[in-house]
């Protein structure tokens, strides 16, 4: 009796587990239906809203690479895909456009997490790209294309790039598609469009794979490089947007169709692509050109101040982690001294370009989306608290035991002890590898151009894109970067040298 009753109840579970997968299985299609409609209202939603003025459409751009994208002399960004987008906003009825500069590669992740809600980057429309992002319908025709020196005679075709040296740019078609290809050439990847054109003509690469429109423009601006046969592939150039945006998606592209048919996108293209008597000779351009400072003064201005603000924000964030953690290691409550022990082994065990990308890109799929700046700022505080916090731990530990022992026998709290007397003296073997540790959080400073906030370095960048000077840019801008160093390098100095009487 007792074996059939379970037989009856297991019989149960097992109909009632069938039962359910039944319906879940009969549901799930109508889940799914309800999960499309949530979006697609989501995104109309967010299309009234940019309609409306509420909300402004936040385009995501590399602009170094002329004549799809580049930054003018003043820092506006200009080009085909800027003007492009421009009207195609103003046809879908959206009134607030702003345009942020961001490293090629950076732009399907920041789709993503929606930190932008257009790519506009001369992007091939792509099988693997598809699957991460939805595009408009092509705007204009692209293809990859060879390039070589004008004087070189041996590459003809592309079984003569085997063994030699090839320029591509990181994030873009023409890496997976020379690997894939010509396996047997030796990749030059580079961050920038300019720096491409730049290794072949100084000699560090062989041949440039890169998009046909592009390298065309190059040539006809700066001369040096010729096309080697016809375009190598077939691919187009679309407009990037988040799978959620299909309202928007679709705004562009009904904006996109009727600027064909007026007859307004022809008159784009001409004066982006038509062909123009503007080619440089090389001769004509000197090794150093100071115009090209002066005429981008204001552009690099506004850079340094963004450094010098990223520098010191980092700079007080980084020496308040620093305190806490060697406070952390030095304490006798062992949960306690285990996270500083962890945070310091993290943080300073890993690179940090790694802790930058997962702070910025990474967090806001785990639902924390931060500000560039701020992502900047807590990247740099953290990774130079960790090197404070054993600069901190060490000068604590350097001091005297007999000190913290005469401060109790006064009748000191130790609490008390390690304010007035530890501290003070540990701050004093602090300062000379605190100004070693902080002239490299402003050297590593540089690195937070890879998310797009407009620093120094980034401002280097995007000036050489247009005047394809690089030598007098980077020269200029590791003289401001050098001066940053030195000032902070002296004021601890002299704050050392003022303190040392109370050694």
């Amino acid at each position: 009796m007792v074996k059939a009753r379970i037989g009856r109840r297991a019989a149960a579970v097992l109909a009632g587990f069938l039962a359910s997968v039944l319906l879940l299985a009969g549901a799930s299609p109508a889940l799914a239906d309800q999960a499309g409609e949530a979006t697609q209202e989501k995104g109309a939603q967010k299309l009234d809203r940019l309609r409306s003025g509420k909300a402004t459409l936040r385009v995501g751009t590399d602009a170094t690479f002329p004549p799809f994208e580049f930054t003018e002399a003043g820092g506006g960004k200009t080009g085909f895909d800027v003007d492009l987008v421009r009207a195609l906003a103003q046809r879908a009825g959206i009134k607030k456009v702003t345009f942020t500069q961001m490293p090629f590669g950076n732009i399907v992740p920041a789709l993503q997490a929606h930190q932008i809600d257009v790519g506009a980057s001369a992007i091939y429309i792509s099988d693997a790209r598809s699957k991460a992002v939805d595009f408009t319908d092509v705007y204009y025709p692209g293809g990859l294309a060879m390039f070589v020196p004008d004087d070189d005679d041996s590459v003809h075709a592309l079984d003569d790039l085997a063994g030699k040296k090839v320029a591509v740019q990181v994030g873009t078609k023409s890496v997976e598609w020379l690997k894939e290809h010509q396996p047997h050439a030796q990749p030059v990847t580079v961050q920038t469009n300019e720096q491409m054109f730049s290794s072949v003509k100084l000699g560090q690469a062989d041949a440039v794979i890169t998009g046909a429109p592009g390298g065309q423009y190059f040539i006809a601006q700066q001369g040096g490089l010729k096309q080697v046969g016809k375009r190598l592939t077939g691919e187009n150039y679309g407009y990037a947007f988040p799978k959620s945006d299909t309202a928007v998606t679709a705004a562009f592209d009904s904006a996109l169709k009727n600027m064909k048919s007026d007859g307004s996108y022809t008159k784009l293209t001409d004066k982006w692509f038509a062909a123009k008597d503007t080619a440089t000779s090389e001769k004509d351009q000197p090794l150093l050109n100071p115009s090209t400072i002066v005429d981008s003064w204001d552009q690099i201005w506004h850079g340094l101040l963004v450094s010098i603000m990223v520098i010191l924000l980092s700079l007080c964030l980084s020496l308040v982690l620093g305190m806490l953690g060697g406070f952390a290691k030095l304490s006798k409550v062992l949960p306690v001294r285990w996270l500083g022990n962890a945070y310091v082994s993290v943080i300073r065990g890993t690179p940090f370009v790694v802790q930058l990308f997962f702070i910025y890109f990474g967090l806001p799929q785990l639902g924390l989306q931060l500000s560039p700046m701020v992502a900047g700022v807590l990247a740099l505080g953290l990774y130079s608290g960790s090197y404070v916090t054993e600069i901190f731990r060490g000068a604590v530990q350097a001091v005297d035991r007999g000190q913290i022992e005469a401060a109790r026998s006064c009748g000191m709290s130790h609490a008390a002890a390690m304010r007035h007397v530890v501290v003070p003296q540990a701050f004093l073997r602090m300062l000379p590898p605190l100004g070693n540790e902080f002239v490299s959080l402003t050297k590593n400073s540089a690195l937070v151009s890879f998310i797009t906030i407009g620093e120094l370095f980034l401002v280097g960048q995007t000036i050489i894109s247009r005047t394809f000077d690089a030598l007098t840019v980077y020269l200029f801008i590791g003289f401001l970067y050098y001066v940053l160093t030195n000032l902070i390098g002296s004021a601890t100095q002299a704050i050392e040298k003022k303190m040392a009487v109370y050694v």
